[in-house]
């Protein structure tokens, strides 16, 4: 009886240790697999973080210049209105 117990405690490991290396296997496997997707959807997220980036600039370059030309045209409706005023 002690050496069928015996008998089968190494078989229990041995069938244990199987397990838990296929499974990691599998798992490895698995990475490995999915890889390439992950990848590829990687450089997709940082081609849209570039071109979101600049089209935030485009935008605050825009904002730069309407300021600006509303300034222009502030300043040119203060001449104007200097220069009514000293006609009158």
């Amino acid at each position: 009886m002690a050496e069928a117990v015996a008998g089968q405690i190494p078989s229990a490991f041995v069938s244990i240790a199987k397990d838990k290396l296929g499974s990691a296997i599998a798992e490895q496997a698995n990475l490995l697999w999915n890889f390439g997707g992950d990848l590829e959807g990687m450089k997709d997220a940082e081609r849209r973080s570039v071109k979101e980036k600049l089209v935030q600039l485009l935008m605050k370059r825009l904002k730069d210049v309407a300021l600006d030309i509303s300034d222009v045209l502030e300043d040119y409706q203060d001449t104007r209105d200097q220069g009514t005023a000293k006609v009158q």
